[in-house]
């Protein structure tokens, strides 16, 4: 059983078991199945053999940025038995059958917001964490796309004032230097890439552990 995160961790975004030899400075994985080139749970598998670190398994609903194409029913079964090999489900706020998959996996959620167009207002910020709170998350993930300067410290803000455990990513290039700062203002999570980005603005994980560095917070 997955122990619920007691400071930062840098997660290793992959879509393919090769890249899991380059994970090195990553602290977790997440396995996003709906980017896997051929069986997802095969290639899981695979990601389960070569590693011990602690895995999230991620199907990501199309319409917050994944990939999948079959149908809600399909991507959500894959998911619930992707959890049975990881340490760590994650499943989006919005999904139709968030219930289930938080009523049948036995592992801690994450449950999930993605907004590729705008930044919510603190006050939408707060609605969405209480939702997210209430479905009983062991972490909220809430990832948003700046547009100014003034949106970053809202992020900021936002994180300094939250008591219950929350992941913030700021996508974008406005937000690329908060995938370094977050997590020093209480980001639970802050995610890497391995070969590719699997958001946008989202740093490699060689390039978050220099910056956490030269920051002064090694993780």
């Amino acid at each position: 059983m997955a122990e619920i995160i007691p400071e930062p961790r840098i997660v290793a975004s992959l879509a393919a078991a090769p890249d899991v030899v380059a994970v090195g400075d990553a602290d977790m994985i997440e396995v996003r199945l709906d980017l896997a080139k051929g069986d997802p749970i095969d290639v899981l598998k695979a990601l389960r053999m070569a590693t011990k670190k602690p895995i999230i398994a991620t199907n990501r609903l199309k319409a917050e940025g994944g990939q999948w194409r079959g149908s809600e029913e399909e991507r959500i079964s894959i998911l619930i038995e992707a959890a049975k090999l990881a340490d760590w489900v994650d499943i989006e706020l919005r999904a139709t059958l968030r219930d289930d998959v938080l009523k049948q996996v036995k592992k801690p959620a994450i449950v999930s917001y993605h907004d590729f167009i705008g930044m919510p207002s603190h006050e939408q910020l707060e609605a969405i964490l209480e939702e997210m709170v209430s479905t009983g998350a062991a972490i909220s993930k809430i990832a948003v796309t700046p547009s100014t300067m003034k949106d970053d410290l809202i992020i900021l803000e936002f994180l300094l004032e939250a008591k219950t455990p929350l992941c913030m990513i700021a996508m974008g290039p406005l937000g690329r230097h908060l995938r370094a700062v977050a997590p020093l203002y209480g980001s639970l999570l802050t995610y890497g890439y391995v070969s590719r980005p699997t958001a946008p603005g989202q740093m490699s994980i060689s390039e978050l552990k220099v910056a956490l560095k030269l920051l002064g917070r090694e993780i």
